[in-house]
């Protein structure tokens, strides 16, 4: 790679240094683009509903796009049981189902494309009717890493690497080999910049309109199409190679405005210069390797030109290997979180394939500085081996871009998934109360002389194996997600792995079932109501959004993000941001008066006017404070879903209409 600097060094320390600088390089990711990682699906996978869904909603910690791929089908036939095409609303995927399914076990795909282009698929099911057999999907989800997709990426990746690294190089030694350089460099340009197109439209083919990625791609391929017709008339119209050299350079953007660096959890100005430096860097790297081999012994004879281009070309790639190290490290900072994470995720295994390149390139990096820079032949010959190694380094790339970032990536637990079951819910006598921990939904569950934790994970399984202590007092496991203590009378001090949580949950409280049910009615008969929820599937990940419903079948909501909803009757209509122009699709009718518990179990009136119980059929626990018979407070507590609506009041003024036609 940066052959002909690594050695070119008066002091032997600053080499080392480059050295250092090169191989963290190696090491380092590179620009990953962001996946939309799955939060939860209602019903959540393995669960055994009492009645008929209408649709299954799997929910993402970011916006996703429908991919290819989505089907529901019945176990017993694998006949489809779609009912009606699945559509993607701001961080979920709706995927509707024909109405009143019969008692079975039914298998569920979803697939989805994030902002960045990425697509990722799943699989689960679910059973209908009491007795249904343990549900198992008959169905399968495919890796997203395919050969085709491999090679496109890689193929545009080189070329946008290839192109504005040897524009570079002709800027830098323009006035040393003068006119004879345009000819040789617009021929190099123009394959580049083919590659660059044919390598983004085969992408862009694949990819579902709409996201981030799509549009960067178009605009992309324009610039390289632009380029490329530039080139091809640049050796008879010589002002042209500067439109070919800008495009070339335009295009290092679109690999940091297509990925990671954009992502909401990355510093907002930081991040893309850190990943357009790193990109510019191995462009400097690549594409001046590329010109050393195919451009200058074109535009020169063997002389002081040749020797002055092939110095000035050390001098930029020092320069790039400085900077390529030091960028990467800052990306390797946020893509990997652990040590660990290098062998024990796919990410981080390519990466340890990506620095296994290394220790040849600086071989031959050594070979070319020292021993062959007088004989530009031999030079040249060892030049071509070490692209052909930085070319595997491209394909490593472009495997990279493709798969979730070890920091990103969830630890493995196939022995947990393949044994993962329902979470085990606790006697139907006893007092219930549950928060968030951390991604986890923690319940306590109290009677007379004993207490119950109940851990839910993310996916809708019992979480097994922690350390659970009640009062300091180690706890036995009494099924899927269940602990099970002695307790004496007073506060409860809940310990999971070393953390602890403090509840103050008497071993007795009123029953609260009547009152329960004048709530339920009297939400149900109220004409409208007004309320802000926030949601979060995690302590970090969270959002506000205000709904307003009207009886018998209107709502709207919007967020502070700008994506925003109004539905009404078996219309709707969806934007994605504010300014955004409205999306119309067809919509089961639904009955916004119906409260979120519909099976309340385990019942107590906590205090004066503060309800808690359990549902089981989500399973979903709840903490209602009242005004009067309605509801002024609801905490839900559920599998990645952290819930808290504030209710602004109820049978007040709300007018909800379609959106005004442009």
């Amino acid at each position: 790679m940066a052959s002909q600097n690594l050695w070119a060094l008066p002091s032997r320390d600053v080499k080392r240094a480059v050295v250092v600088f090169a191989v963290v390089a190696l090491i380092a990711p590179a620009s990953a683009a962001a996946h939309a990682t799955l939060i939860r699906t209602v019903p959540a996978n393995g669960v055994v509903l009492a009645q008929s869904p209408q649709s299954v909603r799997v929910e993402f910690d970011d916006g996703v796009h429908v991919a290819p791929g989505n089907a529901a089908v019945t176990n017993d036939t694998n006949s489809s049981v779609l009912g009606g095409r699945p559509r993607a609303v701001g961080h979920e995927l709706l995927i509707p189902l024909r109405s009143g399914l019969a008692d079975g076990v039914y298998s569920v795909r979803w697939s989805i494309a994030s902002n960045d282009g990425h697509r990722e698929q799943g699989v689960l099911a679910f059973g209908i009717g009491a007795g249904t057999a343990s549900p198992t999907s008959v169905l399968g989800a495919s890796s997203p890493l395919s050969w085709s997709n491999l090679v496109l990426r890689a193929l545009f990746f080189f070329g946008v690497l290839g192109a504005a690294g040897a524009t570079v190089f002709w800027l830098l030694n323009r006035r040393v080999l003068g006119d004879r350089i345009r000819v040789p460099l617009a021929h190099a340009l123009f394959f580049a910049l083919l590659a660059a197109f044919l390598g983004g439209s085969g992408m862009l083919h694949a990819s579902p309109p709409g996201t981030r990625f799509a549009l960067v791609l178009k605009v992309a391929i324009t610039v390289a199409l632009v380029g490329g017709a530039a080139a091809a008339l640049a050796p008879t119209v010589p002002l042209l190679l500067f439109v070919a050299g800008g495009c070339s350079l335009a295009l290092l953007a679109a690999p940091t405005l297509a990925g990671h660096a954009l992502d909401g959890d990355q510093p907002r100005v930081l991040a893309p210069l850190v990943d357009i430096a790193h990109i510019a860097s191995a462009a400097v790297w690549l594409g001046g390797l590329l010109a050393l081999v195919y451009v200058l012994p074109r535009a020169s004879d063997e002389g002081t030109a040749r020797a002055a281009a092939v110095r000035r070309f050390s001098t930029s790639a020092l320069i790039a290997v400085i900077v390529l190290g030091l960028s990467g490290l800052g990306r390797a900072l946020t893509e990997l979180s652990a040590v660990h994470q290098l062998w024990t995720t796919s990410y981080g295994q390519t990466l340890i394939v990506k620095t296994a390149l290394f220790p040849p390139l600086l071989g031959l990096g050594w070979l070319n500085r020292t021993l062959l820079i007088g004989a530009f032949a031999r030079l040249r010959r060892s030049v071509l081996v070490e692209i052909s190694l930085l070319a595997a380094v491209v394909i490593a790339v472009a495997v990279l871009t493709e798969l979730r970032p070890g920091a990103a990536t969830r630890p493995a637990q196939a022995a947990t998934v393949a044994v993962a079951q329902p979470v085990t819910l606790p006697p139907l006598n006893a007092v219930v109360e549950a928060r968030e921990f951390g991604s986890l939904a923690l319940a306590v569950a109290r009677s007379p002389g004993a207490v119950t934790v109940t851990l839910l994970g993310s996916d809708g399984t019992g979480a097994n194996g922690r350390n659970v202590t009640v009062d300091g007092a180690p706890t036995s496991p009494c099924g899927s997600g269940c602990y099970r203590a002695s307790a004496v009378a007073g506060g409860l001090s809940i310990g999971i792995d070393g953390k602890r949580l403090v509840f103050d949950l008497p071993a007795q409280a009123p029953d609260g079932r009547a009152l329960l049910r004048r709530v339920t009615s009297s939400y149900r008969s109220a004409r409208t109501a007004v309320f802000d929820e926030h949601l979060a599937s995690s302590p970090s990940n969270g959002s506000t959004t205000h709904f307003e419903v009207v009886a018998p079948n209107k709502l709207t909501y919007r967020s502070p993000k700008g994506f925003a909803a109004i539905v009404i009757g078996a219309r709707r209509w969806d934007r994605a941001s504010a300014g955004a122009p409205w999306v119309p699709s067809p919509q089961a009718p639904i009955n916004p008066m119906q409260p979120y518990w519909g099976n309340p179990t385990n019942v107590h009136l906590l205090a004066p006017d503060v309800l808690t119980f359990l549902d089981r059929r989500v399973p979903a626990w709840f903490r209602v404070t009242l005004k009067g018979v309605r509801p002024a407070r609801v905490e839900m507590t559920a599998a990645a879903h952290f819930m808290v609506d504030r209710y602004a009041g109820f049978d007040v003024p709300v007018v909800i209409s379609p959106p005004p036609s442009r």
